[in-house]
């Protein structure tokens, strides 16, 4: 059954996921360099001209986002392995560790070197925090759903 409470949690988590494409994590302001904002898909210059600087610099984080994102749209019908499915929420689990670490202890503090300023946190850096707290619903919940089949499993 698709009317699970963890499909509504996992639904958050890939509509988190979907919108950190679009909203920025970070923005840097710099006399010196100009203004860059920090997307999952790179560094923006958003000065007369808005270009991306470099793409390769955040595909780590864009890779772990995707793969995340298939695991977790995956896990969303797979309602009838509840074990495969608390798997595959799991390792979306490890991703998102891996990818607030990432942004929180490299990227950051790597800009900030970078462009000689502090960090002015944007809404997308909370995004992923968000898709970790539904990650960990959805794993209680996938739990709790397959104690209770095996508790029913007892009774016959």
């Amino acid at each position: 059954m698709i009317q699970r409470v963890q499909t509504l949690y996992m639904s958050i988590v890939v509509i988190a996921c979907i919108s950190l494409f679009f909203f920025p994590i970070a923005k840097y302001i710099s006399d010196v360099r100009g203004t860059y904002v920090f997307f999952i898909t790179g560094m923006k210059y958003m000065g007369d001209v808005p270009a991306i600087v470099n793409f390769w610099l955040t595909f780590p984080l864009l890779l772990l986002m995707v793969s995340s994102l298939i695991l977790v749209a995956a896990a969303i019908f797979l309602y009838k392995k509840r074990g495969l499915q608390l798997w595959l929420v799991n390792i979306t689990f490890l991703f998102h560790v891996a990818m607030i670490i990432l942004i929180f202890l490299y990227y950051i503090n790597h800009f900030e070197a970078l462009f000689n300023t502090k960090s002015s946190y944007q809404f997308g850096i909370f995004v992923p925090l968000i898709s970790l707290v539904g990650i960990i619903l959805a794993s209680r919940a996938i739990r709790k759903d397959e104690a209770l089949v095996k508790s029913s499993d007892r009774l016959r």
